[in-house]
This record gives structure tokens, sequence and C-alpha cells, in this order.
């Protein structure tokens, strides 16, 4: 609809930006990610700024429809991630001398709705 844009992408594709990009100027079309796919795994590697602190992600996206939020449409439906990948990269921090972790999510307290026992 625009021609000035080639790609379009939600975050839920930001690890294949790379490969998205690359297609579009392939094939010379504009291209549209934004269907919601589950999030396998985390999308991109963590940014540390801080020497104390770790802000850690242990859910994605939101199920909730708040009439001022634009949350659910633009980063997708609640995706808990699993106890052991949470675990893994709260053991990797440690290591590197985290002493804070700080737990993340859109809606932390919906973390596990999604998970299956």
């Amino acid at each position: 609809r625009v021609p000035e844009i080639d790609v379009v992408l939600g975050p839920q594709y930001a690890n294949r930006v790379g490969e998205l990009v690359q297609n579009a100027l392939d094939s010379g079309a504009q291209l549209c990610a934004t269907q919601p796919v589950h999030i396998s795994e985390d999308l991109s590697v963590a940014r540390r700024d801080s020497r104390v602190t770790a802000w850690i992600n242990v859910i994605y996206g939101c199920n909730e429809r708040c009439t001022y939020c634009v949350v659910p449409a633009t980063r997708g439906l609640e995706q808990s991630r699993s106890i052991a990948a949470i675990k893994n990269e709260i053991r990797a921090v440690a290591a590197q001398g985290i002493r804070e972790i700080v737990l993340l999510g859109q809606n932390v307290d919906a973390y596990g709705r999604d998970l299956t026992p």
C-alpha cells in the first residue's frame, strides 16, 4: 500500500529481520510478517548495561484487550517462557556476577497460564 516500505514485521520476527529484509530485496516485493507465531525462545541477545541488575523476560505479549493499549495487536498473545529457560538465563547472569534479577513481562501475573503442566 505504501511503496516506500519494503518490510513490515512484528516483534515476534525480530530474530529474522535480516532474512526478511533480504527476501524482500531479492524478490522486489513488499513483505508483511505480522502473523502470530509461537516464540520458541529468546528473540535476541539481551543487552546488559548494569553490573548489578539483570532484566529477564518471563512472558511475552498480553491477552487483555484494554481500550487504551496496543500490546495485544503489536506484541501478540501471551507466551510464557519455560521455567528451564528462565532458570538457565538466571544462572548465566549470576555466574557473571549479577546480584539482582528483575522478571519482566507486559502482564507478569499471567505467567504460566499458557503452559501445560
